[in-house]
């Protein structure tokens, strides 16, 4: 076989794959016209390859030159020598089922169809009522015992809390208690068995048992233990003492060990006592939130020792506690 010729032959053929592409390529691209414009004549655009030269003319170069046409047409894309086809990726994409709402297109989220709730306003402070008696000061927690008249001797004691949208709210139920045998005085003395009108600091507590949890400074009472009513420098006063005291022994002071189911527990109401302020020789002494006996006190205020002791639990310094008493 001459090599002149076959060299002419291949770029022949190459020539004539090349030509057949581009008149292909035209033939996709032309748009065909719609059935509105069936009036138009289609004409193709495809015009018969030329008539192969002499040198092609044998059944071997036929064949490649038919072999060649063949695979421009049929080939969307021409794959680079030496590189193997790539098989069609499969389609991942799936018809949604009949009456299944659109996908939203790969790569973008679906649109929410609702917005999100708004989040609930904040609550209010809750508000409380206005005490029933004046004098909380700043006390943040108080006892309020109230009779119906001067001449009363039981009363209602309730406890309350300082509410945080203001005002007060009731800390457990309310409590009946016995005060003095001659009810509520604003002249209270050691003569007459009266309970003392007025607001007045709560900051110490005792008994014959061990502290029951109240957070106000206690001492457990003995034998030793007593509370001075007589005149002098230690009026109305606590004073531990068991021989060659500088007070009697007796009466008119308390022996508090021995004041039983009285001073099982106890809390002092500050009412002329050195943490209220100067003194008064005879003016009172020795009032105290108490257990109750079931009867008139001789101006102390009882209650039932369960109820007290709820009471002392709940007392702090830091609530800066207070007790109103009167009437209502």
């Amino acid at each position: 076989m001459r090599l002149a010729p076959v060299l002419s032959t291949s770029a022949a053929v190459a020539g004539i794959a090349v030509a057949a592409a581009v008149v292909v390529g035209m033939a996709s691209a032309t748009p065909r016209p719609s059935a509105a414009d069936s009036s138009i004549p289609v004409t193709s655009s495809v015009t018969a390859p030329p008539a192969l030269p002499d040198e092609l003319s044998s059944p071997e170069l036929a064949d490649r030159a038919s072999s060649a046409t063949t695979g421009v047409a049929s080939t969307p894309a021409a794959t680079p020598p030496g590189a193997a086809a790539s098989p069609a990726a499969p389609s991942t994409v799936s018809s949604p089922p009949p009456g299944a709402p659109p996908r939203a297109p790969a790569g973008k989220p679906a649109s929410r169809t609702a917005a999100a709730a708004p989040a609930p306003p904040a609550a209010a402070p809750v508000k409380g009522q206005a005490l029933p008696l004046p004098g909380a000061g700043s006390a943040t927690r108080v006892i309020t015992v109230i009779a119906t008249s001067t001449r009363s001797t039981t009363a209602t004691l309730q406890a309350w809390d300082l509410a945080p949208g203001g005002g007060w709210l009731p800390h457990g139920g309310a409590v009946t208690a016995h005060i003095g045998a001659a009810g509520m005085t604003t002249a209270p003395s050691e003569s007459v068995s009266a309970t003392p009108i007025g607001s007045f600091s709560v900051t110490q507590a005792f008994g014959a048992f061990g502290n029951p949890g109240t957070g106000l400074p206690y001492f457990q009472t003995n034998s030793a233990d007593w509370w001075i009513s007589q005149s002098g420098p230690l009026y109305n006063t606590h004073q531990h003492c068991s021989s060659g005291c500088a007070f009697a022994q007796g009466d008119p002071n308390e022996h508090l060990y021995y004041e039983t189911p009285y001073y099982n527990y106890a809390v002092v109401i500050d009412y002329n006592t050195p943490n209220a302020g100067p003194v008064r020789q005879g003016a009172g002494s020795a009032f105290f939130l108490h257990v109750t006996d079931g009867t008139p006190t001789a101006g102390c205020v009882a209650i039932p020792q369960a109820n007290l002791i709820s009471i002392m639990q709940w007392l702090t310094p830091a609530a800066a506690p207070r007790i109103l008493i009167g009437t209502a």
